[in-house]
């Protein structure tokens, strides 16, 4: 930890000074007069070079963007609101949810999960272990969200390289950005799943006086095990991957699936008349199971048989700061500093396999400069270190120290009225040290040595032509070159992973993943109708990925061995190895809306669908491997005064591209409901009543993004309730 110290003192004190210099000294100038657009951009959140921040001005033009992003807040996102993200987000268009069980939801957006998909809060990394594998989960509680947005493409530039496939923030009032009215507000929600009879609750408090702003949040939740229609094991896919008959399977439930998690946050701001500074605190814990290990055996006893279990917490302190200068060419400054504490313990009936630490600083400086109408953009630096490492019978990443620096320079050129042009530039350097010399492979009798550093210089570049072709039409031209290096994961990792049933092996030759991006959109808007259309095609040299090896890793019989064939499903892991091979994709999304002709409960049709193909340039290597299938579907949508229904109706067919020696899915049939109550029950009391009816005609669903789609299908048929109170 001194060598944390001595590293990483001087920026984070060169940062604090900023923060607690530059705003409150502005703060406490209340006798300057303010612009009056500076008061008005004070007053709300605005829409910035596709990032949402509270700003200083917004240029005023016919052009806008058509980049593909989205945002879910107030009843839509209470609505959608579920216990893991990718569950929350499965409705965006072209995002899936990439379940590992009813604990794990990771996001996948265009067929991109993982290292390529970066979660953030309050726009610094959530920097748990979701990236590094599928079975960990992503450390944020949906609840507590104010705001989620989703960035695709090139939109996701400014935020590094691990976002080449898109990014989502997660946005929350944890740093307080201004006084609350009357000096207090809050809200409370609680809610009940009878599938898999989870119960949640929250409660979050703001407060403030003069000129100093307070939050308080709290939330729980717990579940059972999930409940399922048919078998948990697809017994004839497991026969085909593992050329061996499961012993057993459950019926009608997922067995080791409970989970439980509770969190709470503190945060502190000062707020003036040019800006704010602030800093929270934040507390996650959750303990969640991976289904069985060994299929087809069930629990026994608390933990089961081969239950494995992980107990994950992260810890993370959080200023934040935002100077609106009065400087016309430079109207703010933006200032982030984070830093994340992430553990969790993997276990297997109480006894510990895996402990994985992720300890992280990470900071951000954007400055926004404008001028005479014609010109926006963000330019700016990311920082971030962090210490990675993994002790116990489950070792298989070394430890390793990793930092990265960013510099970053997004603009936006007013070109005509009608027309807009985007573009934007990004470097990174990245160093990864590993802190052994040598690192034993099971089954291997001679270690292998490490390097003593390895180094990538990334860059990206973005553009993005948008033009008003019509009223309420914008179409848009987007091209991307965005570069990668791989993760510590992927260089590194050596061993058996008991969580996801597989033995791993990186490769410390990997070379930077470099993906050209191209895409054409149009969004169309006009008395109530409306058209979201994106199409896109991705050619990625060096897609870095897992491959099925062909081969298993046995521990039984004794010594440990590589083998051609599985000697029984208790004591066989399937080797997969980290992969670097050319790769092209293609892909769209499509969202229609129509208002019905119908003056009673106001109705509307929804269209919706989306897809993502991929395959490797070599033709032997087939198929990319997990990608999830066609989806189409409607949602029929109606209210009237406080009540508002809709019936969400999804198709989604087979997954016949797997991937080479994958497994295909079958297509399914999706049927849900939401209904909702909005009653204001006094000027400052609002109450939302909601309920979901989801997967009504229970299907069985396995999702072919998942490693675990053999072994647990998405949950059946489930009701759920709630209710939400702002005060």
């Amino acid at each position: 930890m001194s060598r944390i110290r001595a590293n990483l003192a001087p920026l984070p004190a060169w940062m604090l000074l900023a923060f607690l210099t530059i705003p409150v000294v502005q703060a406490e100038s209340v006798l300057q007069p303010v612009p009056e657009e500076i008061e008005e951009a004070r007053s709300q959140t605005v829409q910035k070079e596709n990032i949402q921040l509270l700003d200083t001005m917004v240029i005023k033009t016919t052009a806008q963007s058509a980049e593909a992003v989205s945002k879910m807040s107030d009843r839509e996102l209470r609505l959608r609101a579920a216990d893991t993200l990718g569950k929350t987000l499965e409705r965006e268009p072209g995002v899936h949810n990439l379940s590992y069980g009813p604990g794990v939801g990771q996001v996948v957006i265009r067929g991109m999960g993982g290292p390529r998909v970066r979660v953030m809060q309050n726009g610094i990394g959530t920097h748990d272990a979701s990236g590094m594998s599928q079975d960990y989960a992503i450390a944020a509680e949906t609840m507590l969200a104010d705001r989620i947005t989703v960035y695709r493409g090139p939109a996701a530039l400014r935020f590094g390289g691990n976002a080449v496939g898109g990014m989502v923030d997660i946005k929350h009032q944890r740093i307080p950005d201004k006084i609350p009215k009357n000096g207090f507000a809050g809200r409370t929600e609680f809610r009940f799943d009878h599938n898999p009879g989870e119960k949640a609750g929250m409660i979050g408090l703001d407060m403030g006086k003069n000129r100093v702003a307070l939050h308080l949040d709290y939330f729980h939740r717990a579940g059972g095990n999930t409940h399922i229609p048919g078998y948990a094991l697809d017994e004839k896919a497991i026969v085909e991957q593992f050329q061996v008959q499961p012993t057993g399977n459950s019926k009608g439930v997922i067995q080791n699936s409970r989970t439980q998690s509770q969190g709470g946050s503190a945060g502190i701001s000062v707020v003036g008349d040019a800006g704010y500074v602030g800093g929270s605190y934040h507390e996650l814990t959750k303990n969640y199971g991976v289904p069985p290990a060994i299929p087809g055996r069930g629990d026994e006893d608390l933990y089961g048989p081969e239950a494995v279990r992980i107990d994950m917490r992260q810890r993370r302190f959080d200023l934040e700061g935002l100077w609106a200068t009065p400087w016309e060419f430079l109207p703010s400054i933006e200032a982030k500093l984070g830093y994340i504490d992430y553990a969790h313990d993997e276990k297997d009936r109480g006894s510990p396999l895996m402990r994985l630490q992720n300890k992280v600083w990470e900071s951000r400086l954007e400055f926004n400069h404008q001028h005479d109408g014609w010109l926006d953009g963000i330019a700016g630096f990311q920082w971030q270190d962090r210490q990675f490492s993994q002790y116990g019978f489950q070792t298989f990443t070394p430890a390793s120290d990793i930092s990265t620096l960013g510099l970053f320079l997004t603009e936006t050129l007013m070109l005509a009225d009608r027309v807009s042009l985007e573009f934007g530039a990004r470097y990174d350097h990245q160093t990864t040290t590993p802190k052994d010399d040598a690192v034993r492979i099971p089954g291997v009798v001679a270690p292998l040595p490490l390097p003593g550093q390895l180094r990538f210089n990334t860059y990206s570049l973005a553009a993005s032509l948008n033009y008003e072709a019509f009223a309420g039409g914008i179409i848009h031209l987007n091209w991307q070159r965005a570069q990668r290096a791989p993760d510590i994961q992927e260089l590194l990792t050596s061993g058996p992973h008991f969580a996801t049933r597989s033995f791993e092996l990186g490769r410390m030759d990997l070379k930077r993943e470099q993906a050209d991006h191209f895409e054409l959109g149009l969004n169309l808007a006009h008395n109530g109708f409306s058209l979201l259309a994106n199409g896109y095609y991705k050619r990625i040299d060096n897609f870095i990925y897992l491959q099925n090896q062909g081969l298993f890793f046995n521990f039984s019989p004794e010594p440990p061995r590589f083998q051609l064939a599985c000697a029984n499903l208790q004591n066989c892991l399937p080797v997969f190895g980290y992969q670097g091979d050319d790769a092209d994709f293609w892909g769209y999304e499509t969202e229609l809306h129509i208002p019905l002709p119908f003056s009673a409960y106001s109705p509307h049709l929804k269209l919706f669908s989306d897809y993502v193909r991929g395959w490797f340039r070599d033709g032997a290597l087939g198929d990319v491997p997990r990608l999830p299938p066609l989806r189409a579907g409607f949602e029929l949508t109606a209210s009237h005064g406080p009540w508002q229904a809709g019936l969400r109706y999804t198709r989604a067919l087979a997954q016949n591209r797997p991937g080479l020696k994958e497994t295909s899915t079958d297509g399914y049939d999706r049927l849900d409901l939401d209904m909702s109550y909005d009653w204001k029950a006094t000027n400052r009391i609002k109450l939302l009543l909601f309920s979901k009816v989801s997967n009504m005609t229970q299907s069985v669903i396995r999702n072919s993004t998942s490693f675990l789609r053999n072994f647990a299908p998405e949950p059946g048929f489930s009701f759920e309730a709630g209710l939400r109170a702002t005060f």
